[in-house]
């Protein structure tokens, strides 16, 4: 399952990267807006960053879903939000020194200093405690990125990148549903099969696919991967003129798709 997982994950994972190193973008050029307007978009950055690492998580089910013709549980998408947690989280920080100089390069940097201190200021802390503090932050803007920061800011990272990822796509299978499930109903004796549901097929060459209930977690892993693949065939549009043919599993009775 771990391996199915995985390429939603890694998708999930860049989109996620991409969206995050352009969120940071645009807070840092929402500190060019005048007075503080400019300020309080920046300090959203931390709720955004929460809500974008949940988005990805339920990115990655979502996409995982749509490989699967079955109804996935939430322990089955954690693993793909764990995945997409990591990739974003390491391909961010790979960008972290060019977002780190982007306030340098607009010449916002006395705002990001603003921008730090705001909360602080609202909360009334005493002016000489903001000095102490706005000295030490542009000491630190001067040295810029160091490696122990970057590694800090890793593990930071990966730590509210996996549990968020992992919580978004647990969440996530609550809420997506199957795409590649189809309804067949007998004409005759009217048993309603959902393929990828409460049923399965069982293809014979040179005759109609027997379709019959089943419950998929009896299913060996290996079964239910096998079964996955053949539904996906069964799901793809017909040639033009191509009659398929199936057989109800209560009744016998050969019918087409």
């Amino acid at each position: 399952m771990f391996k199915a997982m995985l390429k939603p994950g890694i998708i999930a994972g860049v989109i996620g990267a991409i969206l995050s190193v352009l969120v940071s973008v645009l807070l840092t050029l929402a500190l060019l807006l005048p007075g503080d307007t400019g300020l309080t978009l920046y300090c959203l950055s931390t709720p955004v960053g929460f809500a974008l690492n949940l988005g990805i998580g339920l990115l990655a089910a979502f996409l995982a879903q749509r490989r699967s013709p079955e109804k996935l549980t939430a322990n089955k998408t954690a693993p793909a939000g764990v995945i997409a947690g990591v990739v974003s989280t390491v391909l961010g920080v790979i960008a972290l020194p060019v977002t780190q100089q982007l306030p340098a390069w607009l010449g916002v940097q006395g705002r990001l200093v603003d921008a730090s201190l705001y909360t602080a200021r609202l909360m009334g802390t005493p002016p000489e405690q903001l000095e102490v503090a706005r000295k030490q932050i542009e000491q630190q803007l001067s040295q810029g990125v160091q490696p122990g920061q970057m590694a800090i800011g890793l593990v930071c990272g990966l730590v509210m990148g996996v549990a968020l990822g992992a919580g978004g796509a647990a969440l996530g299978a609550l809420i997506w549903k199957p795409t590649m499930r189809r309804k067949l109903n007998c004409v005759k004796c009217n048993a309603v099969f959902e393929l990828g549901g409460n049923a399965f097929i069982e293809v014979k060459e040179g005759s109609p696919d027997l379709v019959d209930y089943c419950n998929w977690e009896d299913l060996m892993p290996e079964a239910a991967k096998q079964q996955r693949k053949v539904i996906a065939e069964v799901l793809k549009p017909f040639a033009e003129g191509q009659i398929r043919q199936w057989q109800c599993g209560m009744c016998k009775t050969e019918q087409s798709y």
